[in-house]
């Protein structure tokens, strides 16, 4: 077996999960008729689960469960919830009673503030399953994990060697087990 074909293997793997997601978010719109959100972590390279990924997962998906109860005025905001474990990490989708750029809204600011933001990938559909980016309710593009560039475009050039981006992931998900993570 050559290298391509063992890295292959969890590639596709991810790939055929993270298309199951994409499905299960399009569905979850269409049947409920409004906004949903999917929350997965953003973490570089092939292990998607890494030590400390349960706990930024769970403290990721509270803080915005309370964010959407708080600007929604109550907890049944959320009409229909599930979640999803994987070789591309957890994963929690749910039809939310909000406007779609409310929703963003709300996202982008966890993905800023929170002590763990950002690993955090939270997007958002409409209820015509189409999705809601940061640009469609004029916000900045998402920043770098090192530096304050766009990530796409520090992605794009290769600006920063993989193993500090993980290093810098690795101190994140460290976090996500004291009790500094859960404020």
């Amino acid at each position: 077996m050559s290298l391509n074909d063992i890295l292959a293997a969890p590639l596709a793997a991810i790939l055929v999960e993270r298309e199951a997601r994409w499905n299960l978010r399009r569905e979850l719109a269409a049947t409920c008729g409004q906004a949903v959100i999917s929350l997965t972590l953003n973490i570089p390279g092939a292990d998607k689960n890494p030590a400390g990924t349960a706990q930024a997962f769970d403290s990721l998906r509270q803080t915005l469960r309370r964010a959407i109860a708080r600007d929604c005025g109550h907890a049944a905001c959320l009409t229909a919830e599930k979640e999803r474990a994987g070789v591309d990490g957890p994963c929690w989708i749910a039809a939310v009673n909000l406007d779609p750029a409310q929703l963003k809204a709300l996202c982008v600011a966890v993905e800023e503030e929170h002590p763990l933001g950002r690993l955090a990938d939270a997007d958002v559909l409409n209820a015509q399953g189409q999705p809601v980016n940061r640009a469609d309710v004029g916000l900045p593009p998402r920043r770098c994990f090192l530096c304050e560039a766009p990530a796409s475009l520090c992605r794009r050039q290769g600006k920063h060697d993989p193993q500090e981006i993980m290093a810098h992931v690795r101190s994140l998900l460290a976090l996500a087990t004291s009790a500094d993570a859960h404020s």
